[in-house]
């Protein structure tokens, strides 16, 4: 998007119809401090700033008082700002205006603002359209953070928390992945809560699954606590390690001075990784690393031989045990083949039914004879059904008794054979300890020769500041602070390490209660919920990671543009390189210069600042234009203020090279002739610009009388 024409009237010193024909390129705008630079600044931001919520409060003040000084009776005149802007090869009109009327008794009536849109399409055809959506549309509320600046405090974009979350969702592609992110969270979270739903139902899991819910929320609030207490520290460390930059400014013999705080950090890191070398858990290491099984082996043999011998006796019981088995199922197999040879009833016998009749009737059917209770006839017919009977009758083959019902011979047999595996370690154990001993010993007295070093050189270091030639009194204030923030700033170095090692084991505890949630739920929950959960919590992974990498990615794409950007503004001058710093959730960002050595410049001029933040700006751009496809103009009020007249021409030539808008407006190249006549100094014409206007007020004016003040535009 292009802004073509801007057009002011009768706004505050802009008097009449004032027109300013723009070009894509470098627009500048000169004028000296009063004569209607921030004015043209104010009345762009009064027309892109409007809303639908906005009130039509002072108004009134907007109004150019000449133009009310000459307005007649009964007539009105407009207060109107409007731009011209060419989007996409179209051209659209966006007006905001108001009309001042003079009544026959002559007092003033103000009309409610509006808003005006008109859209131009490549044919010429002209219609009206809604104001405020055609605002939206060529420029957006969110863009005019990252591309209007009045002075050099409004540079630096990166002082609100949400700074760097809004511009990567303007202009990355990682603005999808936040949205995924908290969806895939959303069905992770319900997919969680199902499977707790199904575990909490088991009454027997129920009061320790809510116990591990209790531990895992209490564990997650110190994570929280602990991340905040972390940033404070880091932020803390930053300010104080800025306190000592600022106090070395103080000490004559500067480069001493950094050379023996060199040395001093080297010291200090060097301490630092020893002492963290030094290892005295032995409490620890009893059970970590087996130590507590020093004098086992004694103990292993007396349990290996008695585990042998109770083995040889099973044995020896069960192969007896077995042979008796065997005889049983002989003796019981041989009775059966007996009773199956035995013959029943012959063919042509009664049936089974007819046998049992005649016992009854005591009566023989086949003799054609009675057979008396006791007689031999009937005593005969009893007996060869009773053996029929049994001859009929399945053998149930009884499972024959165990001796032992559970192995746990073999166990422990198998848990002796593991032992002497691991004899070989065990045996080694009196000489890890006696090495470890002999490690903590050496690295102790390493640790005292660095701490002795170190206070040899802080002493040293205390002398440098005290040969400074500032005032005693000021010496002594500069000397205790800056001593006091080195120990300060080596106790937040402590505390950050602590934190971390502390956030490190918060991370290892939530691991285990999180594993023994999951333990019951594998035991209650449904195969299709786990896997469901499982499936989601990669999902969300995925996304998480995704974002991260798209996140980084852009800033990283940020930060290489911004230095390419920055060298060249600095030439010939110290630049060292821009950083971006991210704090571990991607939402806060801090850009600082580092110099060659890696460590941060904490203390640089309001120059080299703004070059800075002018850098990061022009990056903005740049990735704008590539990533949305479509460029936005940048405006600029007095943006460089701290620049001297060489540094100045040479920024403008290098913006003059860009393909994006670029309208700065400016106080320099303004100078006076002998008769103190304001006029464009001839230095400007070593700039290179698409186009160049000089605002200046009207002469003569009375500089007590507003209804005087008109700024007249002049192109260059």
């Amino acid at each position: 998007m292009i802004i073509k024409e801007v057009l002011i009237e009768n706004y505050q010193c802009y008097y009449g119809v004032k027109k300013f024909n723009l070009m894509n390129g470098l627009n500048i705008i000169l004028g000296e401090n009063g004569e209607g630079k921030t004015k043209f600044f104010e009345a762009l931001q009064w027309l892109l700033n409007s809303t639908k919520s906005e009130r039509p409060e002072g108004l009134d003040f907007l109004i150019s008082k000449k133009a009310m000084a000459y307005l007649e009776s009964g007539s009105s005149f407009k207060v109107r700002v409007e731009i011209t802007v060419e989007q996409f090869e179209q051209h659209k009109i966006l007006t905001k205006e108001f009309v001042v009327d003079k009544s026959d008794t002559n007092d003033f009536e103000i009309s409610n603002f509006v808003l005006k849109g008109i859209q131009e399409e490549i044919n010429g055809e002209r219609y009206p359209v809604d104001g405020y959506s055609l605002l939206e549309e060529i420029f957006p509320r969110e863009i005019q953070k990252y591309t209007m600046f009045k002075g050099e405090d409004e540079l630096n974009i990166f002082d609100s928390e949400e700074s760097l979350t809004v511009l990567v969702k303007l202009f990355s592609d990682t603005k999808h992945y936040y949205k995924y992110e908290k969806k895939g969270a959303f069905l992770k979270d319900a997919a969680e809560k199902a499977v707790d739903n199904a575990s909490k139902k088991n009454s027997q899991n129920q009061s320790q699954y809510s116990r591990l819910e209790r531990e895992i929320g209490t564990l997650l609030g110190k994570k929280r606590n602990c991340l905040t207490f972390l940033e404070q520290t880091t932020n803390n460390i930053d300010k104080t390690k800025k306190n000592i930059k600022n106090a070395e400014k103080y000490v004559d013999n500067a480069k001493t001075l950094d050379i023996i705080n060199k040395r001093i950090q080297i010291i200090q890191e060097s301490l630092s990784k020893t002492e963290s070398q030094i290892d005295e858990n032995y409490t620890t290491n009893l059970l970590d690393e087996k130590w507590i099984l020093m004098h086992f082996e004694n103990i292993h043999h007396e349990f290996t031989q008695k585990i042998t011998e109770f083995s040889k006796q099973r044995r020896k019981l069960q192969s007896q045990y077995d042979k008796d088995q065997g005889i049983k199922e002989g003796e019981k197999r041989a009775n059966i083949a007996l009773l199956k040879d035995l013959i029943p009833l012959p063919i042509g016998t009664p049936s089974k039914a007819i046998m049992e009749e005649m016992i009854k009737d005591k009566f023989c059917k086949v003799c054609n004879r009675e057979a008396e209770e006791g007689s031999e006839a009937l005593e005969f017919m009893t007996n060869r059904l009773q053996q029929y009977l049994e001859a009929q009758t399945e053998i149930q083959e009884a499972e024959p008794k165990k001796l032992y019902n559970f192995n746990y011979t073999g166990k422990l047999v198998y848990l002796s054979s593991n032992h002497e595996d691991s004899l070989a370690d065990i045996r080694n154990i009196p000489s890890e300890i006696e090495s470890l001993f002999e490690f903590n010993h050496k690295r102790k007295e390493e640790a005292k020769e660095l701490k002795e070093k170190l206070e040899k050189e802080i002493k040293e270091r205390s002398k440098i500041i005290g040969n400074s030639t500032i005032g005693s009194e000021d010496l002594d204030v500069v000397l205790k602070d800056y001593n006091s923030w080195q120990k300060d700033l080596e106790d937040l170095k402590q505390e950050s390490k602590d934190y971390t090692l502390e956030l490190e084991d918060i991370n290892g505890k939530l691991k285990i209660l999180e594993d023994n949630k999951d333990e019951i739920d594998l035991t209650n929950a449904s195969k299709f919920l786990l896997n469901t959960r499982n499936i989601l919590r990669h999902v969300e992974t995925i996304l998480i990671d995704t974002k991260n990498r798209k996140f980084d990615e852009f800033v990283g794409r940020l930060e290489n543009k911004s230095n390419d950007i920055f060298s060249t503004i600095n030439v010939d001058a110290f630049t060292g390189v821009i950083v971006f710093t991210i704090n571990s959730n991607r939402e806060k960002v801090k850009v600082q210069l580092q110099e060659e050595d890696g460590s941060i410049f904490y203390s640089p001029n309001q120059s080299l600042l703004t070059s800075m933040h002018i850098a990061v700006l022009l990056a903005i751009s740049d990735l704008a234009h590539e990533i949305r496809e479509e460029g936005y103009p940048l405006l600029f009020d007095a943006p460089t203020s701290s620049f001297g007249s060489s540094k100045m021409t040479q920024f403008l030539n290098l913006i003059y090279q860009r393909e994006n808008q670029t309208i700065i407006l400016l106080k320099d190249y303004i100078g006076r002739d002998s008769n103190e006549a304001l006029q464009i100094e001839e230095d400007f014409a070593h700039v290179k610009r698409k186009k160049a206007f000089w605002l200046r007020l009207e002469r003569p004016f009375d500089e007590k009388n507003l209804k005087t003040i008109n700024t007249e535009i002049v192109e260059i």
